[in-house]
């Protein structure tokens, strides 16, 4: 049992690790952008929105989940309980809702050039600086109310009636409450799931007709590259893949949790499989060079 606590911190640790100093590599480099003048391209301001929205999920839910973990516990009064949670909440809205508009803008980037797509892709560009704003106050204001019924841990002898946490505790809801609860908190979880998914297959469907199309020009040419664009969809997906595999696996451990007795296992899987795209995403955009921004000439 020591032994797997040991593995359990260290893998928090270098999830963090990687984490952390990723998305800081990327936010450096949009910063260090958009201070000599350069104006960041709309996919760049998705990428921005994103870097953040993943670095507050690794701070405020990742970093003090590994802090319980090393056995450091009542470290968050009620008070920090409520802020870290519902900032947790937000940051976690923030990467689906800026994940999907990025799906969203790649999809209609490379559709083809017709009259009705071209004035939707020149639609789509103006509004990106306030598509990542209205991210921010639907997840401001959907979770308002999450932090109501927190407050620090505490120990006590009727366990039934308190849901653990780890740092922090709620009431026990009835069950029908916790249903009315999980739905209202999912529905967006749904929504943006959808879109993502639409237009991910959007995506790969356009990607296999542009490959059957010039499949004989790279045969005659022996020249498998493929254009920027196309590039920049499959690493989309790649990213959107990513995002639904852990997101469907962290929904599916959270409902158990919700709807049945709370187990230390099940805290610990929910929260290293929701810190795990943060983790990994700056990786795939680093590896992959999406559009890296570049210092104006």
């Amino acid at each position: 049992m020591i032994f797997g606590d040991l593995i359990l911190r260290l893998l928090f640790l270098v999830q963090m690790g990687v984490g952390v100093l990723g998305n800081s590599f990327l936010l450096s480099t949009y910063a260090s952008t958009s201070c000599t003048g350069c104006a960041l391209k709309p996919i760049h301001l998705i990428l921005t929105n994103m870097a953040v929205a993943n670095f507050l999920v690794l701070l405020f839910k990742g970093i003090p989940q590994m802090i319980f973990i090393w056995g450091m516990t009542n470290i968050l009064g009620n008070r920090g309980c409520k802020l870290v949670y519902y900032i947790h909440r937000l940051a976690r809205g923030l990467s689906l809702c800026t994940t999907c508009l990025l799906s969203t803008f790649q999809a209609i980037t490379i559709s083809p050039r017709t009259g009705g797509w071209m004035r939707l892709k020149d639609r789509a560009w103006k509004n990106i600086l306030s598509s990542c704003f209205l991210c921010w106050i639907s997840n401001l204001l959907i979770n308002v109310f999450v932090p109501i019924n927190l407050e620090a841990h505490r120990h006590t002898h009727n366990s039934t009636k308190l849901r653990d946490y780890g740092l922090c505790s709620s009431k026990n809801p009835e069950m029908s409450s916790a249903a009315k609860y999980t739905i209202i908190m999912t529905f967006p979880d749904v929504v943006f799931m959808g879109l993502m998914i639409g237009a991910s297959v959007y995506m790969v469907l356009l990607l296999h007709e542009h490959y059957q199309r010039v499949k004989h020009i790279h045969t005659l040419r022996n020249c498998h590259s493929f254009s920027p664009e196309a590039k920049a969809a499959q690493t989309v997906l790649l990213l959107a893949s990513t995002f639904i595999l852990f997101n469907f696996t962290n929904s599916l451990l959270t409902i158990y949790n919700v709807f049945s007795k709370s187990h230390l296992w099940v805290q610990h899987a929910t929260t290293f499989l929701a810190a795990c795209y943060p983790s990994l995403s700056p990786l795939i955009l680093l590896l992959r060079d999406l559009q890296a921004p570049r210092f104006c000439s």
